[in-house]
C-alpha cells in the first residue's frame, strides 16, 4: 500500500520507512546499478521564485518562456542555449512547468513534472543509504523553497543502460521509444539518443485516432496539426501515457521522418 506523508515530517518518516524496509527484508539502499523514481506531489512554489532561488544557488537556467530561447550560466547569457543541458546544476523552465537537476554526494537527482504533480529521480553513482540520500535531497530542495505537498515512498527502480527497457503497460498503445523516454532518468539525453524531437519539456508525437473519433479537448493546447485521423502534437512528456490511454487514441508514435538516401 502506498504511504503518503506531509513534508513537515518527511525526514522522520523516511527514517521510519528505511527501518521498516529492513525489517521486512526489503532493500533499504539505493544501488549504483539502478535509478529510482518516486512521486513528489504538487509543488506550491511559483516558477519565478524557483528561478530566483536557482540562480542564487549557481544553477544554469534554460528558459523556454521567452523568445528567443534564453540560457544563463552564472548569470551570463550562453550561446548556443542548448549547451547548458549538460551542466551539472540545471533548471529548465517551460511555461508553468520546470525540471531541476542537481548533484549530491555520490548521486545526482532530478525533480520534473509527472502526471500527479512532480516526481523525484535519483541516480546513484555508488550504493547509498536510502534514508540518508532522501534526507539530503529533501533538505536541499527545501532550502530552495521546493517542497512536495504529498511525497510518496512508493519507489520504482529501473536498471541503468539496458538495451531493451520495460514494455509499455497492457492497453496503453504507445511506441516503445516514447515509453522509454517517459521513464528515462535523463529526458534530454534519451530524446537525443532516440532521435525524438524534444523542445523544452515537450516532445513531438503523432496520435493515430480510432476511426470516427476526435481527440479529447484536454489535449487541444498541444495540437500542431491534424488530418485524416492523425493528430500531430507537441506534448509534455508526462502526458504521453494519458494521451495513449485515451479511448479515442489507437496508437501514439513519433512522426515519420523521411530517410536520406
Amino acid at each position: 500500500m502506498m504511504r503518503r506523508i506531509s513534508t513537515v515530517f518527511v525526514l522522520a518518516a523516511l527514517l521510519l520507512a528505511a527501518t521498516a524496509a529492513s525489517a521486512a527484508d526489503a532493500a533499504s539502499e539505493f544501488l549504483s546499478t539502478d535509478y529510482y523514481i518516486l512521486p513528489f506531489g504538487r509543488i506550491a512554489a511559483d516558477i519565478e521564485s524557483i528561478q530566483q532561488s536557482a540562480q542564487s544557488s549557481g544553477y544554469s537556467i534554460l528558459t523556454y518562456n521567452v523568445d528567443p530561447l534564453q540560457a544563463l550560466r552564472d548569470g551570463v547569457p550562453v550561446e548556443p542555449a542548448a549547451s547548458v543541458l549538460d551542466d551539472e546544476r540545471l533548471l529548465v523552465v517551460d511555461g508553468d512547468r520546470f525540471l531541476l537537476r542537481a548533484p549530491g554526494d555520490g548521486f545526482s537527482y532530478t525533480v520534473r513534472p509527472s502526471e500527479t504533480g512532480a516526481e523525484l529521480v535519483i541516480d546513484p553513482q555508488r550504493d547509498l543509504s536510502m534514508s540518508d540520500t532522501l534526507g539530503s535531497i529533501i533538505a536541499s530542495l527545501q532550502s530552495m523553497g521546493i517542497v512536495g505537498e504529498d511525497l510518496s515512498l512508493d519507489i520504482q527502480s529501473f536498471v541503468k543502460d539496458v538495451v531493451k527497457g520495460p514494455a509499455p503497460p497492457a492497453g496503453v498503445p504507445i511506441d516503445s521509444d516514447l515509453y522509454a523516454l517517459r521513464l528515462a532518468r535523463d529526458w534530454f539525453a534519451t530524446a537525443a539518443q532516440k532521435s525524438l524531437a524534444m523542445v523544452g519539456l515537450r516532445v513531438e508525437v503523432v496520435a493515430e485516432l480510432v476511426p470516427d473519433t476526435t481527440l479529447s479537448t484536454s489535449f487541444a493546447p498541444y495540437v500542431i496539426e491534424e488530418a485524416d485521423g492523425l493528430v500531430k502534437l507537441s506534448i509534455p512528456v508526462e502526458w504521453l501515457l494519458p494521451l495513449a490511454g485515451s479511448n479515442e487514441v489507437a496508437f501514439v508514435r513519433p512522426p515519420y521522418r523521411p530517410s536520406v538516401p
